[in-house]
């Protein structure tokens, strides 16, 4: 007999839970439709079991990544008979560890002294499960290359946005001064100059900071620094402007290309750090020493708008297991100048266009040691994580901060990749716009952040020389603080000419 059909739930938290049961479903279908079918672990007529008997070591120290991928090895070894022993411990040179992830900084490190196997031509071929021809070119499959030779698997790429907070914008008073003020509606920034123009509105309004902190991590806050120092570098290249070698040094940024020699005293990075000490002096920034964290600055109402990564995005505050409508969200700004080298002028860009060049700097590699014993088998085990199909699983896992890696996470029919972060339709549509936006693809001179050998170091003395423009510090002192710790730590470089390849490789001019 046919069941009495129930009534639609009238608790709301009731209601949310089931929709979001179904979201969820329907999540895990589309992840799994990403790869296509041949992507997916087969469920029959498996193949044999032709990796009996190869043991593997792991290196992940990334706890949460480790435990995201621990299922996807183990069903790898059930499929391939091979035994992999998943350490979250990080890998040392003297370790007997086979593969690795690293971030994608530390490429340089290992890649420099040989201690890495090369990947194999077939896992780049067009008919392999890997899929290498889906990667990002510049994102991705640039950071995997060193010195020729793709020596990684791209496992997560990065991501940032603009985080803001719409009640604040969308007040009604504030909003027509703002337009008294500046002729203009008050609208999340498209450059870091309208990005300073309404911290300092905000901040002269309500007589307190509207920014958090500058990152007390170094990393984070040259990255910070890095991000607003690249689109004023130089100007945005597409495939046609780029013209062969002569323009190598075009895509100079941290570095000279033919010298090697630093260049944080060059026009971009001047503009870049008296940026930062504008925010000091107009009072946008608190002073030091309390919480860095942007996401409680953002749900404290400490800040009305701030610069955040993906993982620090999944932590925004939620209601009902939703980001509340008071977060708006908002694309990487650009610039309204840069630095034009073959002019030697800063050039003003006509509104409303801005100069976006993207800073890829962030992500996960996967890569195995020289010494490897079983190095296809290695690599066999990266391209199961890194291929289309599990690398929807990993980017779809809000609390793993993986941006893209390839161009098929940016389409719009796959959307339901960014669903977990928590935002309504719209905003999920603003989210991976803005994300397809951070990756710039039709830019062909994107910047990168450190990765050579020597890149803990650079990147300590940096951020911590950047973070004193939050202090008060003046522009010129940071950098020029910055450029001699730089020179100090060139000096340790076996040679001029190791440092110069280097830093080309860096660069990604391999």
């Amino acid at each position: 007999m046919q069941q009495p059909v129930h009534p639609i739930p009238r608790n709301r938290h009731k209601f949310h839970a089931v929709a979001t049961i179904a979201s969820i479903l329907g999540l895990t279908a589309g992840i799994i439709s990403i790869g296509g079918c041949g992507d997916a672990p087969p469920t029959t007529n498996e193949k044999p079991k032709n990796h009996n008997g190869v043991k593997l070591t792991f290196s992940c120290p990334d706890a949460p990544f480790a435990g995201a991928i621990e299922p996807m090895v183990r069903s790898w070894e059930a499929r391939t008979g091979a035994k992999v022993t998943l350490t979250r411990d990080a890998m040392t040179p003297t370790d007997s560890a086979d593969l690795a992830v690293i971030s994608a900084g530390q490429l340089g490190e290992w890649a420099e002294p040989g201690h890495l196997a090369a990947l194999p031509p077939k896992f780049r071929g067009g008919d392999h499960p890997l899929q290498w021809f889906g990667f990002l070119t510049d994102s991705a499959d640039r950071l995997a290359e060193w010195g020729a030779k793709t020596q990684a698997i791209p496992l997560t790429g990065d991501g940032y946005l603009v985080v803001y907070r719409v009640d604040r914008f969308g007040d009604q008073a504030t909003g027509l001064d703002f337009v008294n003020q500046f002729r203009r509606p008050l609208a999340p920034p498209a450059t870091w100059q309208e990005f300073a123009v309404i911290a300092e509105f905000f901040a002269k309004r309500d007589k307190k900071p509207s920014l958090p902190p500058l990152p007390a991590d170094p990393a984070r806050a040259f990255d910070f620094f890095s991000r607003v120092a690249s689109s004023m570098d130089r100007p945005a290249f597409s495939e046609k402007d780029l013209d062969g070698p002569k323009d190598t040094e075009r895509l100079a940024f941290q570095f000279a290309m033919q010298t090697g020699a630093p260049r944080l005293t060059a026009p971009g990075f001047e503009d870049a750090a008296k940026w930062f000490a504008d925010l000091h002096a107009a009072g946008c920034l608190p002073p030091a020493g309390g919480s860095d964290d942007p996401v409680a600055a953002l749900a404290e109402n400490r800040a009305v708008l701030a610069l955040v990564s993906l993982d620090q995005l999944a932590r925004l505050p939620r209601e009902n297991g939703a980001v509340p409508a008071r977060f708006g969200l908002a694309s990487v700004p650009g610039s309204s100048r840069y630095f034009d080298a073959a002019r030697g002028a800063r050039i003003d860009v006509p509104a409303p266009g801005t100069n976006y060049v993207p800073h890829f700097s962030g992500g996960r590699l996967g890569v195995v040691r020289a010494r490897c014993a079983s190095p296809e088998i290695a690599f066999d085990l990266l391209a199961e994580l890194g291929g289309p199909a599990r690398s929807a699983e990993l980017i779809s896992t809000p609390g793993l901060g993986a941006g893209p890696t390839r161009s098929a996470h940016l389409a719009p029919d796959h959307i339901l990749l960014w669903l977990g972060y928590g935002f309504d339709a719209e905003r999920s549509k603003t989210f991976q716009d803005a994300l397809r936006h951070y990756v710039g693809q039709t830019v062909k001179n994107p910047t990168y952040g450190l990765r050579g050998p020597d890149h803990a170091a650079l990147t300590e003395v940096g951020g911590n020389a950047v973070r004193k423009l939050g202090t008060g510090a003046k522009p010129g002192d940071v950098l020029t603080e910055a450029m001699n710790a730089w020179n100090a730590i060139d000096a340790k470089a076996p040679n001029k000419a190791a440092l110069v390849q280097w830093r080309k490789r860096a660069a990604g001019l391999n």
